[in-house]
């Protein structure tokens, strides 16, 4: 299992890595060609179609996940094939039905949350791609319990690959901008789907078995068990999470700015410089994404010490390596940002969201392992209770607070987010939070060897400047980090 868990981790990281590495390369294209005004307006697009593919999956990717990875450690086939096959066409069922009623009401859906400004046939088109990744995301859920996460990575590789190569050429012969988003998605999505889709009736054929009629009936009311209660407050977080993201520039509009300089502020901030600082995070999200399907096995075989003990390694490890990544972005930025994008404005943002990194990093783990010891809906909750907080702020501080007030949501957002999950954590599993250990102690090393850096003085704003600093840091860490480790295992000896 750990060789298997060791493996599958390998494999997700350097293939994310390659995506993420196609994904920025995509952006500073498409940044550089369009402008932030235009980047921020699509930004809000996305975030309106991220609502309607929540309400297309209805959790139930979630749900198969969870049911086939407790069934595997039973050999239950059986139930491995029924919930997957059923579980597929539940999704189809509900991602039509939404694509519908997206097609029938686009024209209100544009003009209430982007004042007419992008063409209604944009979602039309967005919309027709909803049935593929809906079924595809449940594919994926299959894939995953099983520990074969090649297949869904291969998908993922293709699917960015084709729709980058897509919107790039469709940018250049000059077809309308966000039409070329929305094409290269669909485009995109239809071929990834037919690959997962082969590769998945192949595989599903090991587990066949005959099912009786009554047995199907308790598979489905199986899948709505564990997906609706999810996905009422999914519905609840995401609308919530859209309400927000349209809401930023409006209330930036409030303040003084016109509407397109906020479009701007918020293309800058939410597409470029919070992706930035989330470019390092394939690493956590790799190991994240395993971790669901190994908790809920250790859950459902009531390994509660191996729950404990993993938690604690990984509470640890996570905080160590995010602050690490933290620090080396700050070092760093001011000569890639502007290497990459041509605007200072972006590095400035950057460094100013960089004390965000280890607590969203920690949060990105600890909510899979809370789905995995079956808190998904608590999870849920705590999202609903950060975007009310987050809404609240936007309409009421933005206004006076400019940008200033966007960055102020943001920490609180994140901050609340994180510290709720950790609790959830500390309270489902009985251990303490060893802040020495894991904050303070790797703190006073980064901070004690930041200070050398800056001793020396590097310049920044050329490549082997920054390249120095971080020999410098990365060597300076781990010398100071290594002797306070030792001296305080000597004080609890």
């Amino acid at each position: 299992m750990k060789k298997q868990f060791i493996k599958n981790f390998i494999i997700l990281t350097i293939s994310t890595l390659i995506i993420n590495i196609i994904q920025m390369i995509t952006n500073v294209y498409i940044t550089n060609k369009i402008g932030t005004t235009v980047l921020g307006s699509y930004s809000l697009i996305t975030n309106i179609f991220n609502f309607l593919i929540t309400i297309s999956l209805f959790a139930i990717p979630l749900a198969i996940t969870k049911i086939v990875s407790e069934n595997d450690i039973l050999k239950n086939n059986e139930i491995i094939y029924s919930s997957s096959k059923i579980a597929c066409k539940i999704s189809a069922i509900i991602s039509v039905a939404v694509c519908v009623v997206t097609i029938l009401f686009k024209d209100k859906i544009t003009a209430i949350f982007l004042h007419g400004l992008v063409n209604s046939n944009i979602f039309m088109l967005l919309s027709l791609s909803l049935p593929f990744i809906a079924i595809t995301s449940c594919i994926c859920g299959y894939f995953n319990a099983l520990r074969k996460v090649n297949k869904p990575i291969i998908y993922e590789f293709l699917s960015n690959i084709i729709k980058s190569f897509v919107i790039i050429i469709l940018l250049n012969i000059k077809f309308q901008t966000y039409f070329a988003f929305a094409l290269g998605l669909f485009i995109s999505e239809i071929t990834s789907f037919i690959y997962i889709y082969i590769l998945y009736l192949k595989d599903v054929r090991n587990y066949k078995t005959n099912t009786d009629l009554k047995s199907k009936s308790k598979i489905i009311l199986n899948i709505f068990r564990i997906s609706a209660p999810l996905s009422f407050t999914s519905f609840i977080r995401s609308g919530l999470s859209t309400l927000k993201h349209t809401l930023i520039p409006l209330r930036l509009q409030k303040f003084g700015f016109s509407y397109e300089y906020a479009l701007s502020r918020y293309g800058i901030i939410h597409a470029i410089a919070l992706p930035f600082i989330l470019l390092p995070s394939i690493f956590i999200n790799s190991f994240a994404s395993l971790l669901l399907p190994e908790f809920s096995r250790y859950y459902a075989s009531k390994n509660t010490k191996k729950i404990i003990s993993l938690t604690q390694r990984i509470f640890k490890y996570t905080i160590l390596v995010s602050l690490y990544i933290s620090f080396v972005i700050y070092i760093s930025s001011d000569y890639i940002c502007f290497k990459l994008y041509k605007n200072v404005e972006v590095s400035y943002y950057v460094k100013i969201l960089t004390p965000l990194i280890c607590i969203m990093y920690l949060d990105f783990v600890v909510d899979s392992i809370l789905k995995g010891l079956d808190l998904q809906v608590n999870v849920m909750k705590i999202n609903i209770i950060d975007l009310a907080i987050s809404i609240t702020l936007i309409y009421y501080f933005i206004p006076y607070l400019g940008t200033w007030g966007y960055i102020l949501v943001l920490y609180v957002s994140e901050y609340i987010n994180g510290i709720l999950s950790v609790n959830q954590i500390l309270n489902n599993t009985n251990i303490s939070f060893k802040y020495y250990n894991w904050l303070i102690l790797p703190l006073i090393a980064m901070f004690s060897s930041l200070g050398i850096v800056n001793i020396f003085s590097f310049s920044n704003s050329s490549f082997l400047g920054v390249l120095y600093s971080n020999i410098f840091f990365t060597i300076g860490f781990l010398i100071i980090y290594l002797i306070l480790n030792k001296i305080n295992h000597k004080k609890s000896a």
